[in-house]
């Protein structure tokens, strides 16, 4: 049997040495052995490549953690393939619906904010209507008020100066008398 270093392993599963390390403490914590050396150092067979393959495979499926991935490799390597087959399709299918389930009520929360929302945007586009309507007859209100105060103040300007004109006239008129009046004094004293 072949005997492979972490390098050429690493190379061939195309990751790091340090990854490749990790998926290996991942195993061995799964229960998977692997062969040392006298310095108690790792080293790898063609079975250790397959598994480590496995692993790989299982976890850029996407549908398990890296320990789901290591349990699973352990159990297919003892010989519980089908087994762990039907597992991983009814993770995938729990996961599924559970995610199914959990959009479903994002979607459900997000229609009822939308809702509340409208709700408050139609409440507030009647607030506006409202205000805009008061606005409107205040603004007649002032208006009319103004056209009153303006007539009220010709009114009174037309008055003044009629008045003036009166007076002024009086005066003339006084005036005219007192002009007439001295004429005949004058007439009469000589």
């Amino acid at each position: 049997m072949k005997i492979y270093n972490p390098a050429d392993i690493a190379n061939l599963l195309g990751v790091k040495e340090s990854t490749l390390r990790k998926y290996s403490i991942l195993l061995e914590n799964a229960g998977y052995k692997f062969n040392r050396n006298n310095q108690n150092q790792r080293w790898y067979n063609e079975n250790d490549v397959i598994a480590l393959q496995k692993l790989v495979t299982f976890k850029n499926s996407g549908d398990m953690s890296l320990k789901e991935c290591a349990e699973a490799v352990c159990l297919w390597v003892k010989g519980d393939d089908v087994s762990q087959e039907l597992t991983v399709i009814d993770n995938v299918t729990e996961r599924y619906n559970n995610d199914l389930t959990e959009l479903k009520d994002m979607v459900h929360h997000q229609n009822e904010l939308l809702e509340n929302y409208n709700k408050e945007l139609h409440m507030q586009n009647e607030l506006i209507k409202e205000l805009v309507q008061r606005l409107n007859q205040q603004q007649d209100y002032i208006e009319l008020r103004l056209k009153e105060r303006d007539k009220m103040l010709m009114q009174t300007i037309n008055d003044r100066l009629e008045t003036q004109k009166q007076i002024a006239a009086a005066k003339e008129a006084e005036a005219e008398v007192q002009q007439k009046q001295g004429f005949f004094i004058r007439l009469f004293k000589r």
